[in-house]
Protein backbone atom coordinates (compact mmCIF):
# COMPACT_ATOMS: atom_id res chain seq x y z
CA UNK A 1 0.00 0.00 0.00
CA UNK A 2 2.72 2.54 0.75
CA UNK A 3 4.79 2.01 -2.25
CA UNK A 4 3.31 5.02 -4.31
CA UNK A 5 4.42 7.26 -0.64
CA UNK A 6 7.89 5.89 -0.49
CA UNK A 7 9.03 5.75 -4.23
CA UNK A 8 7.62 9.78 -4.07
CA UNK A 9 10.12 10.15 -0.74
CA UNK A 10 13.03 8.08 -2.03
CA UNK A 11 13.41 9.71 -5.51
CA UNK A 12 13.95 13.31 -3.70
CA UNK A 13 16.34 12.00 -1.19
CA UNK A 14 19.68 12.61 -2.84
CA UNK A 15 18.77 15.89 -4.05
CA UNK A 16 17.70 17.20 -0.56
CA UNK A 17 20.93 15.67 1.31
CA UNK A 18 22.39 17.83 -1.48
CA UNK A 19 20.02 21.02 -0.17
CA UNK A 20 21.48 20.59 3.30
CA UNK A 21 25.23 20.94 1.95
CA UNK A 22 23.72 23.99 0.16
CA UNK A 23 22.26 25.79 3.68
CA UNK A 24 25.12 25.32 5.30
CA UNK A 25 27.81 26.71 2.88
CA UNK A 26 25.27 29.61 3.02
CA UNK A 27 25.39 29.98 6.87
CA UNK A 28 29.42 30.36 6.19
CA UNK A 29 28.86 34.16 4.31
CA UNK A 30 25.24 34.93 5.28
CA UNK A 31 26.15 38.40 4.15
CA UNK A 32 27.65 37.95 0.41
CA UNK A 33 24.25 35.80 -0.17
CA UNK A 34 22.20 38.91 1.86
CA UNK A 35 24.04 41.47 -0.68
CA UNK A 36 23.76 39.49 -4.01
CA UNK A 37 19.68 39.21 -3.15
CA UNK A 38 19.17 42.49 -3.16
CA UNK A 39 21.16 43.18 -5.75
CA UNK A 40 19.43 41.26 -7.96
CA UNK A 41 15.79 42.68 -6.62
CA UNK A 42 17.10 45.93 -7.25
CA UNK A 43 18.19 45.11 -11.01
CA UNK A 44 15.09 43.04 -11.35
CA UNK A 45 12.77 46.02 -9.72
CA UNK A 46 14.41 49.28 -11.25
CA UNK A 47 11.63 49.93 -14.00
CA UNK A 48 8.63 49.17 -11.43
CA UNK A 49 6.99 51.86 -10.48
CA UNK A 50 7.89 51.31 -7.01
CA UNK A 51 11.04 50.83 -8.36
CA UNK A 52 11.30 54.53 -10.40
CA UNK A 53 10.36 56.32 -7.73
CA UNK A 54 12.68 55.22 -5.50
CA UNK A 55 15.54 55.23 -7.82
CA UNK A 56 16.42 51.02 -7.93
CA UNK A 57 18.64 51.71 -10.53
CA UNK A 58 21.30 53.86 -9.19
CA UNK A 59 21.15 51.45 -5.97
CA UNK A 60 24.48 49.69 -5.62
CA UNK A 61 25.18 49.07 -1.58
CA UNK A 62 23.26 47.94 1.25
CA UNK A 63 23.46 51.00 2.67
CA UNK A 64 22.05 53.48 -0.49
CA UNK A 65 19.15 50.74 -0.17
CA UNK A 66 18.59 52.21 3.12
CA UNK A 67 19.34 55.77 2.85
CA UNK A 68 16.72 55.42 0.01
CA UNK A 69 14.07 53.31 0.36
CA UNK A 70 11.46 53.95 3.60
CA UNK A 71 10.60 51.70 6.29
CA UNK A 72 6.71 50.57 5.37
CA UNK A 73 3.70 48.54 6.36
CA UNK A 74 0.93 47.44 4.69
CA UNK A 75 -0.61 50.07 4.08
CA UNK A 76 1.36 51.48 1.78
CA UNK A 77 0.63 48.86 -0.83
CA UNK A 78 -2.57 48.73 -0.62
CA UNK A 79 -3.34 51.12 -3.38
CA UNK A 80 -0.49 49.10 -5.79
CA UNK A 81 -2.35 45.91 -5.03
CA UNK A 82 -5.81 47.00 -5.68
CA UNK A 83 -4.96 48.29 -8.92
CA UNK A 84 -2.96 44.85 -10.04
CA UNK A 85 -6.18 42.75 -8.78
CA UNK A 86 -9.03 45.13 -10.28
CA UNK A 87 -7.40 46.71 -13.31
CA UNK A 88 -4.62 43.99 -14.14
CA UNK A 89 -1.85 46.41 -13.96
CA UNK A 90 1.66 45.34 -14.18
CA UNK A 91 5.12 46.10 -13.17
CA UNK A 92 4.07 48.62 -10.08
CA UNK A 93 5.76 46.97 -6.96
CA UNK A 94 7.27 43.62 -8.25
CA UNK A 95 8.18 42.75 -11.94
CA UNK A 96 7.11 39.04 -11.29
CA UNK A 97 3.23 38.94 -11.31
CA UNK A 98 1.64 37.52 -8.69
CA UNK A 99 0.65 33.21 -8.93
CA UNK A 100 -1.32 34.02 -5.63
CA UNK A 101 -2.37 36.27 -2.70
CA UNK A 102 -2.58 34.86 0.17
CA UNK A 103 -5.79 35.52 2.41
CA UNK A 104 -4.15 36.42 5.75
CA UNK A 105 -6.29 36.14 9.28
CA UNK A 106 -9.18 39.23 9.56
CA UNK A 107 -11.43 39.40 11.88
CA UNK A 108 -12.50 42.72 11.56
CA UNK A 109 -12.52 45.04 8.36
CA UNK A 110 -11.22 43.75 5.33
CA UNK A 111 -8.48 40.42 5.48
CA UNK A 112 -4.96 41.47 3.29
CA UNK A 113 -4.09 40.46 0.42
CA UNK A 114 -0.20 39.51 0.16
CA UNK A 115 1.60 38.78 -3.08
CA UNK A 116 3.12 35.49 -3.92
CA UNK A 117 5.12 35.18 -6.70
CA UNK A 118 6.30 32.13 -8.17
CA UNK A 119 9.98 32.34 -6.99
CA UNK A 120 8.73 32.48 -3.60
CA UNK A 121 6.62 29.42 -4.10
CA UNK A 122 9.71 27.90 -5.01
CA UNK A 123 11.48 29.43 -1.72
CA UNK A 124 8.82 27.82 0.27
CA UNK A 125 8.71 24.13 -1.66
CA UNK A 126 12.73 24.24 -0.92
CA UNK A 127 12.90 25.00 2.68
CA UNK A 128 9.90 23.94 4.17
CA UNK A 129 9.67 20.54 2.29
CA UNK A 130 12.68 19.78 0.60
CA UNK A 131 15.04 21.10 3.50
CA UNK A 132 12.73 19.54 6.34
CA UNK A 133 12.78 15.75 4.45
CA UNK A 134 16.23 16.29 4.41
CA UNK A 135 16.82 16.94 7.91
CA UNK A 136 14.66 14.25 8.48
CA UNK A 137 15.94 11.57 6.61
CA UNK A 138 19.61 12.38 7.92
CA UNK A 139 18.46 11.96 11.56
CA UNK A 140 16.01 9.13 11.17
CA UNK A 141 17.76 6.79 8.14
CA UNK A 142 15.20 4.25 6.70
CA UNK A 143 13.00 5.03 9.51
CA UNK A 144 12.19 8.03 7.93
CA UNK A 145 10.37 5.96 4.93
CA UNK A 146 7.02 3.74 6.12
CA UNK A 147 3.59 4.09 6.33
CA UNK A 148 0.70 7.22 5.68
CA UNK A 149 0.88 10.51 7.71
CA UNK A 150 -1.42 11.90 9.66
CA UNK A 151 -2.73 15.32 8.23
CA UNK A 152 -3.81 17.84 11.18
CA UNK A 153 -4.20 20.69 8.58
CA UNK A 154 -6.86 21.88 7.67
CA UNK A 155 -8.29 23.63 4.56
CA UNK A 156 -11.52 24.90 3.39
CA UNK A 157 -11.43 28.18 2.86
CA UNK A 158 -13.15 29.32 -0.41
CA UNK A 159 -10.44 30.07 -2.87
CA UNK A 160 -11.93 33.28 -5.44
CA UNK A 161 -10.67 34.20 -8.96
CA UNK A 162 -9.77 37.99 -8.37
CA UNK A 163 -10.35 40.16 -11.76
CA UNK A 164 -6.89 39.68 -12.96
CA UNK A 165 -7.90 36.18 -13.07
CA UNK A 166 -5.52 35.36 -9.80
CA UNK A 167 -6.61 32.89 -6.73
CA UNK A 168 -6.73 34.30 -3.60
CA UNK A 169 -7.37 32.75 -0.62
CA UNK A 170 -5.84 30.64 1.88
CA UNK A 171 -2.27 29.34 1.31
CA UNK A 172 -2.80 25.89 3.00
CA UNK A 173 -5.29 25.13 0.16
CA UNK A 174 -2.44 25.96 -2.93
CA UNK A 175 -0.12 23.83 -1.10
CA UNK A 176 -2.41 20.82 -0.17
CA UNK A 177 -4.96 20.59 -3.34
CA UNK A 178 -2.08 18.84 -5.73
CA UNK A 179 -2.70 16.09 -3.93
CA UNK A 180 -5.84 14.83 -3.54
CA UNK A 181 -5.43 12.55 -6.51
CA UNK A 182 -2.74 10.73 -3.88
CA UNK A 183 -4.67 11.31 -0.75
CA UNK A 184 -5.17 7.36 0.35
CA UNK A 185 -1.36 6.40 -0.34
CA UNK A 186 -0.54 9.53 2.11
CA UNK A 187 -2.67 10.37 4.79
CA UNK A 188 -4.84 8.10 7.25
CA UNK A 189 -8.11 10.21 7.63
CA UNK A 190 -10.15 10.90 4.04
CA UNK A 191 -9.64 14.00 2.15
CA UNK A 192 -12.88 15.56 3.86
CA UNK A 193 -11.01 15.88 7.25
CA UNK A 194 -8.97 18.13 5.15
CA UNK A 195 -10.89 20.33 2.61
CA UNK A 196 -13.81 20.26 5.15
CA UNK A 197 -16.83 22.48 4.35
CA UNK A 198 -19.26 23.47 7.38
CA UNK A 199 -20.97 21.20 9.58
CA UNK A 200 -17.32 19.01 9.63
CA UNK A 201 -16.31 17.52 12.36
CA UNK A 202 -12.85 17.42 11.68
CA UNK A 203 -11.53 15.96 14.77
CA UNK A 204 -13.74 13.19 14.75
CA UNK A 205 -12.40 12.04 11.50
CA UNK A 206 -9.06 12.59 11.65
CA UNK A 207 -8.89 10.02 15.18
CA UNK A 208 -11.44 7.78 13.99
CA UNK A 209 -9.52 6.94 10.91
CA UNK A 210 -5.94 7.44 12.23
CA UNK A 211 -7.02 5.09 15.04
CA UNK A 212 -7.72 2.08 12.43
CA UNK A 213 -3.98 2.69 11.13
CA UNK A 214 -1.57 0.59 12.76
CA UNK A 215 1.38 1.40 10.99
CA UNK A 216 0.77 5.46 11.10
CA UNK A 217 4.08 6.70 10.21
CA UNK A 218 4.06 10.82 11.37
CA UNK A 219 1.94 13.43 12.24
CA UNK A 220 1.94 16.79 10.69
CA UNK A 221 0.27 20.09 11.74
CA UNK A 222 0.41 23.88 11.05
CA UNK A 223 1.07 24.27 15.02
CA UNK A 224 0.98 22.14 18.29
CA UNK A 225 -1.77 23.96 19.39
CA UNK A 226 -3.74 22.27 17.16
CA UNK A 227 -2.08 19.14 17.93
CA UNK A 228 -2.85 19.50 20.96
CA UNK A 229 -6.45 19.98 20.48
CA UNK A 230 -6.47 16.86 18.64
CA UNK A 231 -4.82 14.74 21.85
CA UNK A 232 -7.33 15.60 24.37
CA UNK A 233 -10.22 15.03 21.74
CA UNK A 234 -8.91 11.75 21.98
CA UNK A 235 -8.40 11.38 25.88
CA UNK A 236 -12.25 12.53 26.07
CA UNK A 237 -13.75 10.74 23.29
CA UNK A 238 -12.13 7.61 22.89
CA UNK A 239 -15.21 5.06 24.05
CA UNK A 240 -17.30 6.73 20.89
CA UNK A 241 -14.04 6.51 18.60
CA UNK A 242 -13.43 2.57 19.78
CA UNK A 243 -16.99 1.97 19.48
CA UNK A 244 -17.41 3.51 16.05
CA UNK A 245 -14.04 1.30 14.80
CA UNK A 246 -15.36 -1.77 16.55
CA UNK A 247 -18.72 -1.86 14.50
CA UNK A 248 -17.71 0.00 11.06
CA UNK A 249 -19.68 3.09 11.49
CA UNK A 250 -20.11 6.85 12.26
CA UNK A 251 -22.06 7.89 15.54
CA UNK A 252 -24.92 9.61 14.40
CA UNK A 253 -23.90 12.64 17.30
CA UNK A 254 -20.90 13.30 15.03
CA UNK A 255 -21.78 16.48 13.48
CA UNK A 256 -20.97 16.03 9.65
CA UNK A 257 -23.07 17.02 5.64
CA UNK A 258 -25.58 14.20 5.12
CA UNK A 259 -23.38 13.44 2.01
CA UNK A 260 -19.92 12.89 3.18
CA UNK A 261 -22.03 11.22 6.20
CA UNK A 262 -22.95 8.68 3.48
CA UNK A 263 -19.72 8.30 1.39
CA UNK A 264 -17.77 7.66 4.34
CA UNK A 265 -20.05 5.14 5.58
CA UNK A 266 -20.21 3.40 2.80
CA UNK A 267 -16.77 2.03 2.94
CA UNK A 268 -16.40 1.20 6.45
CA UNK A 269 -15.82 -2.27 7.92
CA UNK A 270 -15.84 -3.28 11.60
CA UNK A 271 -12.67 -3.84 12.81
CA UNK A 272 -13.49 -5.13 16.46
CA UNK A 273 -9.70 -6.68 17.04
CA UNK A 274 -8.22 -3.25 16.14
CA UNK A 275 -11.17 -1.37 18.64
CA UNK A 276 -10.19 -4.39 21.10
CA UNK A 277 -6.56 -3.26 21.35
CA UNK A 278 -7.28 0.59 21.30
CA UNK A 279 -9.71 -0.23 24.52
CA UNK A 280 -7.12 -2.09 26.42
CA UNK A 281 -4.82 1.14 26.06
CA UNK A 282 -7.17 3.98 26.09
CA UNK A 283 -8.93 1.90 29.74
CA UNK A 284 -5.45 1.73 31.79
CA UNK A 285 -5.91 5.84 31.57
CA UNK A 286 -3.90 8.43 30.52
CA UNK A 287 -1.68 8.95 32.97
CA UNK A 288 1.34 8.10 30.07
CA UNK A 289 1.74 9.35 26.70
CA UNK A 290 -0.97 7.15 24.69
CA UNK A 291 0.46 7.81 21.03
CA UNK A 292 3.62 5.45 21.24
CA UNK A 293 1.66 2.82 22.31
CA UNK A 294 -0.76 2.97 19.39
CA UNK A 295 1.03 3.41 16.49
CA UNK A 296 4.39 1.44 17.40
CA UNK A 297 5.79 2.80 13.97
CA UNK A 298 5.02 6.67 14.70
CA UNK A 299 8.23 8.27 13.82
CA UNK A 300 8.56 11.66 13.84
CA UNK A 301 6.16 14.57 14.23
CA UNK A 302 6.18 18.50 12.35
CA UNK A 303 4.48 21.13 13.43
CA UNK A 304 4.97 24.80 14.21
CA UNK A 305 6.22 25.53 18.06
CA UNK A 306 7.35 28.90 18.37
CA UNK A 307 7.19 30.63 21.65
CA UNK A 308 3.38 31.16 21.56
CA UNK A 309 2.82 27.69 21.39
CA UNK A 310 5.93 26.37 24.23
CA UNK A 311 2.80 25.58 26.36
CA UNK A 312 1.31 23.12 23.97
CA UNK A 313 4.50 21.48 22.73
CA UNK A 314 5.05 20.79 26.55
CA UNK A 315 1.69 19.21 27.28
CA UNK A 316 1.40 17.22 24.00
CA UNK A 317 5.17 15.83 25.01
CA UNK A 318 4.94 15.24 28.45
CA UNK A 319 0.70 13.81 28.40
CA UNK A 320 0.49 12.21 25.24
CA UNK A 321 3.38 11.94 22.79
CA UNK A 322 6.29 10.99 25.06
CA UNK A 323 9.84 12.19 24.03
CA UNK A 324 11.22 9.18 22.18
CA UNK A 325 9.29 10.05 19.03
CA UNK A 326 11.51 12.79 16.98
CA UNK A 327 10.36 16.34 16.54
CA UNK A 328 10.58 18.63 13.37
CA UNK A 329 9.83 21.99 14.80
CA UNK A 330 9.38 24.24 11.72
CA UNK A 331 11.32 27.90 11.27
CA UNK A 332 9.72 30.93 11.42
CA UNK A 333 7.47 31.65 8.26
CA UNK A 334 5.09 34.37 7.29
CA UNK A 335 2.64 34.60 3.92
CA UNK A 336 5.18 37.30 3.31
CA UNK A 337 8.35 34.57 2.93
CA UNK A 338 9.95 31.73 4.69
CA UNK A 339 12.48 33.33 7.45
CA UNK A 340 14.56 29.90 9.03
CA UNK A 341 15.05 26.30 9.16
CA UNK A 342 16.07 24.13 12.50
CA UNK A 343 19.43 23.09 12.49
CA UNK A 344 18.41 20.17 14.30
CA UNK A 345 15.73 17.98 15.02
CA UNK A 346 14.27 18.65 18.52
CA UNK A 347 15.06 22.35 19.00
CA UNK A 348 12.86 25.20 18.36
CA UNK A 349 15.92 27.14 17.77
CA UNK A 350 16.18 28.01 14.02
CA UNK A 351 18.96 29.73 11.69
CA UNK A 352 17.94 32.12 9.25
CA UNK A 353 18.02 31.55 5.50
CA UNK A 354 20.44 34.05 3.69
CA UNK A 355 18.88 33.63 0.47
CA UNK A 356 15.22 33.50 1.32
CA UNK A 357 14.63 37.67 2.05
CA UNK A 358 16.82 40.80 2.51
CA UNK A 359 16.51 41.05 6.62
CA UNK A 360 16.80 44.29 8.53
CA UNK A 361 16.38 44.27 12.53
CA UNK A 362 15.74 47.08 14.66
CA UNK A 363 16.98 46.97 18.65
CA UNK A 364 13.26 47.01 20.78
CA UNK A 365 15.26 48.01 24.01
CA UNK A 366 17.39 50.69 22.40
CA UNK A 367 15.94 53.79 21.84
CA UNK A 368 16.10 55.30 18.28
CA UNK A 369 17.69 52.47 17.15
CA UNK A 370 18.27 52.43 13.32
CA UNK A 371 17.82 49.13 11.30
CA UNK A 372 20.77 46.94 11.28
CA UNK A 373 21.56 43.66 8.86
CA UNK A 374 22.28 40.44 10.32
CA UNK A 375 25.95 40.71 10.57
CA UNK A 376 25.67 43.38 13.49
CA UNK A 377 23.19 41.17 15.76
CA UNK A 378 23.73 40.25 19.45
CA UNK A 379 23.08 37.35 21.25
CA UNK A 380 20.49 37.45 23.61
CA UNK A 381 18.95 41.16 21.96
CA UNK A 382 15.67 41.24 20.66
CA UNK A 383 15.10 42.80 17.13
CA UNK A 384 12.50 44.15 15.40
CA UNK A 385 12.23 42.31 11.66
CA UNK A 386 11.88 44.14 8.88
CA UNK A 387 12.06 42.02 5.55
CA UNK A 388 12.85 43.17 1.96
CA UNK A 389 10.75 40.17 -0.29
CA UNK A 390 10.49 38.72 -3.61
CA UNK A 391 7.19 39.87 -4.70
CA UNK A 392 7.06 43.16 -3.84
CA UNK A 393 7.44 44.49 -0.35
CA UNK A 394 10.26 47.03 0.35
CA UNK A 395 11.54 47.61 4.32
CA UNK A 396 8.22 46.34 5.16
CA UNK A 397 7.74 46.13 9.26
CA UNK A 398 6.72 42.32 9.72
CA UNK A 399 6.13 43.42 13.07
CA UNK A 400 7.91 40.57 14.92
CA UNK A 401 9.98 40.77 17.87
CA UNK A 402 12.86 38.16 17.21
CA UNK A 403 15.29 36.86 19.90
CA UNK A 404 18.76 35.77 18.78
CA UNK A 405 19.89 33.50 20.40
CA UNK A 406 23.13 32.13 19.01
CA UNK A 407 24.99 31.91 15.65
CA UNK A 408 25.46 29.09 13.23
CA UNK A 409 28.69 29.51 11.94
CA UNK A 410 28.13 33.39 10.55
CA UNK A 411 24.36 32.98 10.89
CA UNK A 412 21.72 34.37 13.47
CA UNK A 413 19.89 31.78 15.01
CA UNK A 414 16.63 33.16 16.09
CA UNK A 415 13.65 32.60 18.38
CA UNK A 416 10.01 34.10 17.73
CA UNK A 417 9.65 35.94 20.86
CA UNK A 418 5.85 38.41 20.59
CA UNK A 419 4.21 40.64 18.01
CA UNK A 420 4.65 44.43 18.87
CA UNK A 421 1.10 45.07 17.67
CA UNK A 422 -0.32 42.72 20.42
CA UNK A 423 1.72 44.31 23.31
CA UNK A 424 -0.87 45.55 25.49
CA UNK A 425 -0.77 48.74 27.49
CA UNK A 426 -2.94 50.85 29.80
CA UNK A 427 -0.87 53.48 31.55
CA UNK A 428 2.57 53.17 29.67
CA UNK A 429 3.22 49.58 31.29
CA UNK A 430 3.89 47.86 27.78
CA UNK A 431 3.06 44.38 28.51
CA UNK A 432 4.11 42.13 25.90
CA UNK A 433 2.44 38.64 25.03
CA UNK A 434 5.04 36.90 25.93
CA UNK A 435 4.98 38.02 29.41
CA UNK A 436 0.97 37.57 29.28
CA UNK A 437 1.08 33.70 28.21
CA UNK A 438 4.20 33.39 31.34
CA UNK A 439 2.16 34.56 33.99
CA UNK A 440 -0.86 32.20 32.91
CA UNK A 441 1.32 29.36 32.77
CA UNK A 442 2.64 30.26 36.05
CA UNK A 443 -0.37 30.76 37.66
CA UNK A 444 -1.62 27.74 36.40
CA UNK A 445 1.52 25.91 37.59
CA UNK A 446 1.41 27.34 41.03
CA UNK A 447 -2.08 26.06 41.68
CA UNK A 448 -2.25 23.08 40.41
CA UNK A 449 -4.82 23.14 37.56
CA UNK A 450 -4.22 22.55 33.54
CA UNK A 451 -4.58 25.65 30.92
CA UNK A 452 -6.26 25.23 28.22
CA UNK A 453 -6.06 28.51 27.07
CA UNK A 454 -6.15 32.40 28.05
CA UNK A 455 -6.48 35.38 26.73
CA UNK A 456 -6.31 39.28 28.09
CA UNK A 457 -8.51 42.41 27.35
CA UNK A 458 -6.52 45.60 28.31
CA UNK A 459 -10.24 47.31 29.61
CA UNK A 460 -9.53 51.32 28.76
CA UNK A 461 -12.56 52.29 30.83
CA UNK A 462 -11.98 50.11 33.81
CA UNK A 463 -8.43 50.70 33.48
CA UNK A 464 -7.27 46.81 33.91
CA UNK A 465 -6.67 43.94 32.81
CA UNK A 466 -9.30 41.02 32.52
CA UNK A 467 -7.67 37.64 32.06
CA UNK A 468 -10.26 34.89 30.42
CA UNK A 469 -9.22 31.85 30.81
CA UNK A 470 -10.54 28.06 29.84
CA UNK A 471 -9.21 25.68 32.60
CA UNK A 472 -9.42 21.90 33.64
CA UNK A 473 -8.42 19.60 36.02
CA UNK A 474 -9.32 21.79 38.97
CA UNK A 475 -8.42 21.12 42.26
CA UNK A 476 -11.58 20.27 44.61
CA UNK A 477 -10.37 22.85 47.19
CA UNK A 478 -8.72 26.07 44.65
CA UNK A 479 -10.56 28.89 45.23
CA UNK A 480 -11.38 31.92 42.67
CA UNK A 481 -9.52 33.88 45.15
CA UNK A 482 -6.74 32.29 45.20
CA UNK A 483 -6.39 32.04 41.37
CA UNK A 484 -6.60 35.66 40.68
CA UNK A 485 -4.07 36.73 44.00
CA UNK A 486 -1.73 34.45 42.42
CA UNK A 487 -1.92 35.67 38.81
CA UNK A 488 -1.90 39.14 40.31
CA UNK A 489 1.73 38.52 41.38
CA UNK A 490 2.89 36.22 38.65
CA UNK A 491 1.55 39.94 36.33
CA UNK A 492 3.80 41.87 38.68
CA UNK A 493 6.80 39.63 38.48
CA UNK A 494 6.84 39.47 34.27
CA UNK A 495 6.36 43.12 33.96
CA UNK A 496 7.22 44.92 37.24
CA UNK A 497 6.48 48.80 35.84
CA UNK A 498 2.67 47.02 35.40
CA UNK A 499 3.24 45.92 39.12
CA UNK A 500 4.20 49.57 40.27
CA UNK A 501 1.36 50.92 38.26
CA UNK A 502 -0.97 48.48 40.64
CA UNK A 503 0.82 49.59 43.81
CA UNK A 504 0.26 53.09 43.03
CA UNK A 505 -3.76 52.68 42.04
CA UNK A 506 -2.97 53.60 38.37
CA UNK A 507 -3.72 50.30 37.03
CA UNK A 508 -6.82 48.24 38.97
CA UNK A 509 -5.64 44.76 40.13
CA UNK A 510 -6.24 42.24 37.55
CA UNK A 511 -10.11 41.10 36.69
CA UNK A 512 -10.27 37.12 35.98
CA UNK A 513 -13.50 35.64 33.84
CA UNK A 514 -13.48 31.78 32.99
CA UNK A 515 -14.70 30.46 29.61
CA UNK A 516 -16.65 27.40 29.18
CA UNK A 517 -15.55 24.36 27.71
CA UNK A 518 -14.10 23.66 24.29
CA UNK A 519 -13.82 27.91 23.76
CA UNK A 520 -11.14 27.87 22.08
CA UNK A 521 -11.97 25.22 19.71
CA UNK A 522 -15.03 26.42 18.84
CA UNK A 523 -13.19 29.98 18.19
CA UNK A 524 -10.67 28.34 15.86
CA UNK A 525 -13.54 26.57 13.81
CA UNK A 526 -15.36 29.89 13.56
CA UNK A 527 -12.84 31.68 12.30
CA UNK A 528 -11.90 28.69 9.70
CA UNK A 529 -15.58 28.80 8.37
CA UNK A 530 -14.91 32.23 7.95
CA UNK A 531 -12.33 31.40 5.25
CA UNK A 532 -9.46 31.76 7.47
CA UNK A 533 -6.19 29.94 6.74
CA UNK A 534 -5.81 27.13 9.44
CA UNK A 535 -2.06 29.06 8.93
CA UNK A 536 -2.92 32.46 10.68
CA UNK A 537 -4.74 31.13 13.78
CA UNK A 538 -2.29 31.41 16.16
CA UNK A 539 -3.51 31.87 19.97
CA UNK A 540 -5.14 34.98 20.63
CA UNK A 541 -3.43 35.88 23.98
CA UNK A 542 -4.01 39.34 23.58
CA UNK A 543 -7.81 40.88 22.62
CA UNK A 544 -7.49 43.12 20.25
CA UNK A 545 -10.84 43.97 18.62
CA UNK A 546 -14.10 44.41 18.87
CA UNK A 547 -15.27 40.76 17.56
CA UNK A 548 -13.32 38.65 19.68
CA UNK A 549 -14.25 40.79 22.84
CA UNK A 550 -17.69 39.53 22.34
CA UNK A 551 -16.85 36.54 21.27
CA UNK A 552 -15.26 35.52 24.59
CA UNK A 553 -16.96 37.82 27.01
CA UNK A 554 -20.46 35.83 26.39
CA UNK A 555 -18.48 32.51 26.63
CA UNK A 556 -17.86 32.80 30.62
CA UNK A 557 -19.26 31.11 33.23
CA UNK A 558 -19.04 30.82 37.06
CA UNK A 559 -15.96 29.65 38.27
CA UNK A 560 -17.92 27.47 40.80
CA UNK A 561 -20.02 25.98 37.40
CA UNK A 562 -16.63 25.62 35.69
CA UNK A 563 -15.22 23.80 38.67
CA UNK A 564 -17.55 21.16 39.00
CA UNK A 565 -17.76 19.98 35.48
CA UNK A 566 -13.48 20.26 35.27
CA UNK A 567 -12.43 18.88 38.51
Amino acid sequence: MYEVLNNMRKKRVEERKKLLVFYEALTKDPMAAQNKLLMELMSANKDTEYGKKYGFADISSIEEYQRRVPITEYEDYTGYIDRMVSKGEDNLICVEKPVWYNKTSGTVGKPKMIPYSQRMRDLFARYSLGYQSGLLYRQLGDDYFGGRSMNLIRCGGEIVRLPDGTPYGPISEASLRPYKDKWYYLYSAPAEAVFAPKGTDTRYLNARYSLCDRDLNNIVCTFTGFFLDFCRYVEKNWELLVNDIEKGVIDETVELPEEIRESLSAELEPMPERAAELRAIFEKGFDTPFMPKVWQSLRYVVGGASASFARYTNEVRERYLGWETAFYYRGISASEGIFSVPLIIGSDESALIPDSLFYEFIQIDEEGAEPVTMDKLEVGKRYELIITNRSGFYRYRMKDVLLVTGFHNETPMVEFQYRIDKTVSLMGEKTTEMALRVAAERTAKECGFMLVDSSVYADPEDVRYVYIMEIDRVPQDLSEEAIVACLENNLAEVNPSYGDKVKTGLIKPVKLLFSQPETYVLYKELMLMKGNSIAQLKPVTVIGNEEQKKFFFALTEDFEEIKAIRL
